[in-house]
């Protein structure tokens, strides 16, 4: 019964792992993951993020990524917290070992699922182990705010959402940008979960009424404007076809609210009877804004 009890103390309910003691000092965050480094700025805890990765959004010190964990400049840092997004794999060995060394907490916390990103700002608050100056809340209303019913999501039903078309790589149904979808009143064509990668046939044997391609590294703006090999495939399956440039739907923190209401207005406006438009295709950077339009 004594191990039972051990054993059923040592799970997180909210699925954030500590390694080491929490510490009562003032933080000092370095951020091995995008999603945890923005949610942390967006609680108001942006001066106190002292290490990031090439990828985040900030002005902190790069202190490398977990495939290659610059471990001199993250000394440098000081940090007493080190947040990394959860995974199968976990820490390298190097950045578990200088932790225990040097007392610094390492946190991991999820954010692949719908409800992950729900859960990240209280999750990041948790694991400070002190009050965010801004509320946790405000930001979880944000999303929700987003995830109502959209008629648009139900007329282009059921979906693929892909995040590349060549190759084919879909978002998979235990995503929390396919969740999303659904949570708008969407449905999905795809079964599958993950991110999976599709052959053509495969990807139109799940006879989906449309195909959104969502894109937003480096680059990615160009390619979405281009033509690909979905602009001929799908009018000749009456299939709709959608190329976004959305870089903030594939954050999966507190800009997904931004983004989840940016691709609202799209679709909508996708939907919306195109008089001078003969093919059911689209492509465009509006989720990105036109400010940079010549």
């Amino acid at each position: 019964m004594f191990m039972a009890l051990v054993v059923a103390a040592c799970h997180e309910e909210d699925a954030v792992k500590t390694i080491s003691d929490s510490s009562n000092s003032a933080p000092r965050i370095a951020s091995f993951s995008p999603a945890l480094s923005a949610t942390v700025v967006a609680l108001g805890w942006g001066n106190a993020l002292v290490g990031r990765t090439p990828w985040c959004v900030s002005t902190a010190p790069i202190v490398g990524s977990l495939n290659d964990v610059d471990l001199e400049t993250l000394m440098r840092t000081k940090p007493n917290l080190i947040l990394i997004q959860q995974t199968q794999v976990g820490a390298p060995p190097q950045l578990e070992q200088a932790a225990r060394a040097k007392n610094w907490r390492l946190e991991f916390i999820p954010a692949t699922s719908l409800d992950d990103i729900r859960h990240l700002p209280g999750a990041v608050e948790k694991a400070v182990g002190q009050p965010a100056p801004i509320r946790a809340q405000l930001l979880v209303d944000a999303l929700e705010k987003e995830l109502t019913l959209c008629a648009a999501a139900q007329k282009l039903s059921p979906a693929i959402l892909l995040y590349s078309d060549e190759p084919i790589g879909a978002f998979g149904a235990d995503t929390y940008l396919a969740q999303a979808w659904v949570a708008m009143g969407g449905t999905l064509a795809l079964p599958n979960k993950g991110n999976p990668n599709l052959s053509l046939e495969e990807l139109f044997a799940t006879q989906p009424k449309s195909i959104i391609v969502i894109v937003g590294s480096v680059g990615d703006k160009d390619h979405a404007r281009s033509p690909s090999v979905l602009d001929d495939a799908c009018p000749k399956r009456g299939v709709s076809h959608l190329a976004l440039y959305a870089p903030k739907l594939l954050l999966p923190g507190p800009e997904l609210a931004t983004g989840l209401n940016l691709f609202r207005a799209e679709i909508e406006k996708f939907c919306q009877p195109m008089t001078s438009m003969n093919s059911p295709n689209i492509s465009t950077e509006q989720m990105n804004g036109d400010a940079d339009k010549p």
